[in-house]
């Protein structure tokens, strides 16, 4: 028995689990992938504070040792179910089951898939929602990129380092990020726009050899010779496993306080996974700290 498990191993559920410790809270954490969540998918990092550019697996890391360093226990597993029965949570996962006297949701969001003819065939064989994790693979050879916000761009940038020719693929006029990724792409050669396309197959025997996109102007179809899909074009919350205990918004996030309290006494929820406004590595923190300490007060009246 636990006195508090947190699902999923983020920055909002690791900064969660360093003050669960400092607390003195007996905590187990457990990330179905890999610890660090979307950050430590991104290539750099420019607005966390103390670091004027980091790489995101590296500030992934540096917290998870921080966690590691204060024994707090963690688990791989993918979490499948989540009851409570009295004041005592049951986490169901493909692994084990856990129990604990609170929990904190801390689940992160994942990328949006294109639903295309060949995306699942050839997940993992050319198409990927990672340009860090896979880039390399494609060294030398033509990529294409889906989206036009920070992470499409951040993508792009990073892969056009590693690869021939990258293509960015996107419905808009133009891309829709921050300045500082437009700035850089104006300096990129081997770069190249396509606006008003969508992507519409995926085509390969083993690993992808083509993407066929439409031109929205002209109705128009055309393959693209490349040996890599990369998606990003989107993130979407996964909670439905949750819609019992924790109310959801139109769109699938969770519902809290500011308190990081759901409607459920004991089950709190921190990061990306709730509904909020603004989402970024520093918001993260501060909701796994509250959610944290929120923990204790509950634990400390029962």
């Amino acid at each position: 028995m636990y006195d508090l498990i947190i699902i999923g191993g983020g920055v909002a559920g690791m900064t969660a689990a360093i003050y669960a410790a400092r607390s003195g809270l007996n905590t187990l954490i457990i990330e179905k992938a890999g610890f660090g969540g979307q950050v430590a998918l991104t290539a750099k990092i420019e607005n966390y504070p103390s670091y004027k550019e980091i790489e995101g697996f590296q500030l992934a890391a540096d917290i998870k040792a921080q966690v590691d360093a204060l024994s707090v226990e963690s688990r791989s597993a993918n979490v499948t179910g989540l009851t409570k029965s009295g004041d005592i949570f049951t986490v169901a996962t493909d692994a084990d089951s856990y129990e604990a006297k609170a929990v904190i949701i801390a689940n992160g969001i994942r990328r949006k898939e294109l639903g295309i003819p060949g995306e699942d065939k050839l997940r993992g064989r050319g198409v990927s929602w990672c340009a860090v994790c896979d880039g390399g693979f494609f060294r030398g050879k033509k990529t294409a990129v889906i989206g036009a916000g920070n992470s499409a761009l951040g993508d792009a940038i990073y892969l056009s380092n590693l690869c021939e020719e990258v293509y960015l693929i996107f419905r808009q006029d133009a891309p829709v990020a921050a300045e500082r990724y437009l700035r850089q792409l104006e300096d990129i050669d081997n770069i190249r726009l396509m606006p008003h396309h969508i992507p519409v197959a995926i085509k390969g025997d083993f690993t992808v050899s083509a993407l066929t996109v439409k031109n929205l102007d002209t109705g128009e179809e055309s393959d693209l010779a490349v040996s890599g899909v990369f998606e990003a074009f989107g993130m979407t919350p996964d909670n439905d496993i949750y819609g019992d205990l924790v109310e959801l918004d139109e769109k699938g996030y969770l519902l809290t306080d500011s308190e990081m309290r759901t409607g459920t006494p004991g089950l709190f929820a921190a990061g990306d996974t709730r509904h909020k406004s603004l989402r970024q590595i520093v918001t993260a923190c501060a909701d796994g700290a509250q959610a944290a300490d929120s923990a204790r007060k509950y634990l400390r009246q029962k």
